[in-house]
């Protein structure tokens, strides 16, 4: 039976529901050192090094496969109402280009996601989603409230390209047209002879695409495509970079972000529309909640390089829990540990200090007031 070594140290064989994507065998034949499951898929962990990989994500491109970035297509007559109740971003705001970030919410005002969501076609939307069963709340909704919708999981596998040479890489692709693309807009390009959605998004703040590939045929064909026009630009296989998204506090699902938050918690209060309801289910228990007692904050974690994290840790004050990090690096352009922390407001102003405890022992650390990786 075939295997593949996962994240740590266990060995287990791949199997039917362990979905991958149609650009699996060419990231794994770059040399992929490890993977995780997400949305029942896997997900590269890393191909050079930390430090390597952070190192050459910021000073050249890599093209990475992001298929574990599953879609939810919505369409039909009820399409934009069925969105908007999972929201309370305004969508009717939303360009027909253009690609929104979206905190998605149950009944409580408590995230269960944050998507890209996407316009496709009047009345057609997809949900770029994180790790999750968020296909289950629109159906259930629609089931409940007989909507005019159709809902389903489309062969559609994103592929990034990411780095400050992925215009360079993009445009041998695809035309300097792509240069002039916003950041959150999308085009459509040709991919062979068949229209796909080419974003300016990705997972890294280094700029960059990401191709919303649809179905399985060329895929590899394109890979080689992008490999061979990259060459003299360095372009290698690459992963999302915990460290370069840490430092930048790109947030992730499930650890950054958990169920018990609000949007508002999260730090996304300007992406909720407080002043009327646009139709959110759980509107009426985020009114109550726009003021929080705990919010996301950037922290900087003295001393050497952390222990690798696998739980949260508790961030003390006078002997008191006042936060807790949820994920962590070394910021090695900076020479110092980085993390993301949910913080009480008694402890959240810049300049606090206060001590973290990893399973290796206190540390001291001290709430920033911007995040390392972020110029505003």
């Amino acid at each position: 039976m075939s295997q593949t070594q996962f994240y740590g140290t266990t060995t287990m064989p791949l199997t039917v529901r362990m979905r991958r994507s149609p650009f699996w065998e060419r990231s794994h034949a770059a040399g992929a050192q490890g993977y995780i499951t997400y949305n029942n898929m896997l997900i590269a962990t890393g191909f050079h090094g930390p430090q390597e990989d952070y190192r050459h994500l910021k000073s050249a491109v890599q093209v990475w496969d992001v298929g574990v970035e599953r879609q939810i297509e919505i369409s039909g007559p009820d399409a934009g109402k069925l969105v908007q109740m999972s929201t309370p971003r305004d969508i009717s705001r939303m360009g027909d280009d253009q690609c929104f970030y979206i905190p998605t919410v149950d009944g409580l005002g408590c995230m269960t996601n944050d998507p890209v969501l996407l316009r496709v076609e009047q009345d057609r939307y997809w949900v770029s989603i994180a790790d999750s069963d968020q296909i289950l709340f629109y159906k259930g909704v629609a089931a409940a409230l007989q909507l005019r919708v159709s809902i389903h999981e489309p062969h559609v596998s994103p592929l990034a390209i990411q780095g400050p040479k992925a215009d360079d890489l993009a445009a041998r692709i695809w035309g300097d047209c792509v240069r002039d693309l916003r950041f959150f807009r999308w085009m459509h390009v040709d991919v062979n002879g068949q229209k796909m959605i080419l974003a300016r998004s990705g997972y890294s703040v280094q700029g960059g695409f990401e191709l919303y590939f649809e179905g399985h045929e060329g895929a590899a064909n394109l890979w080689d495509q992008l490999f061979e026009a990259g060459t003299d630009l360095d372009v290698r296989a690459g992963t999302p970079c915990q460290a370069e998204r840490v430092e930048a506090g790109l947030l992730s699902y499930l650890s950054d972000i958990t169920q018990d938050m609000t949007p508002f918690e999260a730090g996304l209060g300007a992406m909720c529309a407080m002043d009327k309801d646009v139709g959110c289910l759980g509107f009426a228990a985020l009114k109550n909640k726009q003021s929080p007692n705990r919010q996301i904050r950037p922290i900087e974690i003295a001393g050497g390089p952390l222990p690798p994290q696998g739980t949260f840790w508790p961030v003390t004050a006078g002997g008191q829990t006042v936060g807790r990090v949820s994920s962590s690096c070394r910021a090695y352009d900076f020479d110092c540990n980085a993390g993301i922390a949910l913080m009480n407001d008694s402890h959240w102003d810049p300049q606090t200090n206060v001590q973290v405890h990893t399973q290796d022992g206190p540390r001291d650390a001290l709430v920033k007031e911007k995040f390392l990786g972020r110029t505003s």
